[in-house]
């Protein structure tokens, strides 16, 4: 009887706390390889993100959205973290950055046999360069005055440079290449990359402002981001999805 009673007390126990654990909405847009709804485990970047948030005892439901509404969503306390995001300043009024996650290099893709050495964005001018909607520019980019065309998103950023309505595009060179050996493989040979990037920007987990405890919820993130990194853990996701 006093096996029975205490297991029903642990049961009781462990059944309100499963009832009273916090579950996140965490936004996110569809970029493969770093993340992606039909991806395994939805990319490397959200296992991470998943499992820092688990080790700080919290739930997750990842929602993939077009980048647009996922940030203006969580800028306005929508969803509890957005990932990922690259720092710009006056984004520091919306939001809060986690400490670093695994870093994008920006390239400037072009058709091939019009590539050559990228020397400075005033060595642009008169070249449209083919951007995604919502994403922030590199520093500098933006005052260079430069021609550009907007796209949804990066494979129509691509498609729109091989028919020569851009004459570059500005890209993550890990995503463009993902592109192309999965959508675009047939095409592979007509593209090149001016070196070297343009810019190297590091990717990061932001919490809005907007919601309560939003500077706790970023300081329990950071904390098991850390652990992860000394355990090996963030290594070993990467190493599983080939990175």
């Amino acid at each position: 009887m006093k096996a029975y009673f205490l297991a029903a007390v642990a049961g009781l126990f462990l059944g309100t706390q499963a009832a009273t654990a916090q579950t996140l909405n965490l936004a996110a847009t569809e970029w493969p390889p770093f993340y992606g709804s039909e991806l395994p485990d939805n990319g490397f970047m959200t296992e991470i993100v998943v499992e820092a948030f688990d080790r700080a005892g919290y739930g997750t439901d990842v929602s993939f959205l077009p980048w647009k509404r996922a940030f203006e969503g969580s800028r306005d306390g929508k969803y509890d973290a957005l990932f990922t995001m690259w720092y710009r300043e006056e984004r520091e009024e919306f939001f809060i950055f986690s400490d670093p996650l695994p870093s994008n290099e920006l390239v400037l893709l072009v058709r091939s046999g019009e590539g050559g050495s990228f020397e400075g964005y005033d060595k642009l001018k008169g070249k449209t360069v083919g951007v995604v909607r919502g994403y922030a520019a590199p520093p500098g980019f933006e005052e260079a005055g430069l021609d550009v065309s907007e796209a949804r998103d990066d494979e129509e950023n691509l498609r729109k440079l091989l028919r020569g309505r851009v004459d570059m595009a500005l890209t993550d060179r890990i995503v463009a290449q993902h592109i192309i050996n999965t959508k675009m493989e047939n095409e592979a040979e007509n593209f090149g990359w001016m070196e070297p990037p343009v810019h190297i920007d590091v990717q990061y987990m932001v919490v809005p402002k907007a919601i309560d405890g939003s500077a706790a919820l970023m300081d329990a993130f950071n904390g098991s981001l850390a652990e992860m990194t000394s355990d090996g853990t963030l290594e070993k996701i990467m190493g599983k999805h080939g990175f």
